[in-house]
């Protein structure tokens, strides 16, 4: 068995956000693969796999985590993954509150794209033409600089932003 666990991403933060898994709970996971985004202050990052096996997630997207968290754990797949949470038979080694769940259709706000959304007012509703499930800093960030251009292919449209000088689409 293998932990995934976070690693430190940026020195200026003690936390970061767990923003979206890109496996899914229970796949089998290669060494070296892309198994999750995570948010800091400064960028996404991905968060890769350095082991093979079968992922069993910690965390749900969304919520926040720290470095050295474990949010998943890899079993080999001839093996049971372990339960998912720390129950009373189990030590639970992480304290860190863990957030609820997210229902599929609720929008996703990382805790920094809430903070920019404090910043200029902006709310849940206003996000609507993003098209994204999954709101970002950068998202919000690109809806107030005029930089989002609806999309034909989604209700509400999707986003191409402008960031940095790059082009970014999502969907």
């Amino acid at each position: 068995m293998a932990d995934i666990r976070i690693p430190r991403l940026n020195t200026n933060d003690a936390s970061y956000v767990l923003v979206e898994w890109l496996v899914d709970d229970g796949a089998t996971v290669q060494s070296g693969a892309t198994v999750a985004t995570v948010e800091t202050s400064k960028a996404l990052e991905d968060l890769v796999s350095e082991h093979t096996g079968v992922l069993s997630r910690r965390l749900p997207a969304g919520a926040d985590c720290r470095p050295g968290q474990v949010v998943a754990v890899l079993t080999p797949p001839s093996q049971t993954p372990p339960p998912p949470v720390a129950g009373p038979d189990r030590e639970e080694t992480d304290r860190t509150p863990q957030a609820p769940p997210v229902a599929p259709a609720a929008l996703v706000i990382t805790e920094p794209a809430r903070a920019l959304m404090r910043e200029h007012g902006i709310d849940e509703q206003d996000l609507a033409v993003l098209g994204s499930a999954l709101i970002r800093r950068s998202d919000v960030a690109a809806l107030l600089a005029g930089a989002v251009v609806p999309s034909l292919d989604a209700p509400g449209g999707t986003e191409a932003s402008q960031e940095d000088g790059h082009a970014r689409h999502t969907r």
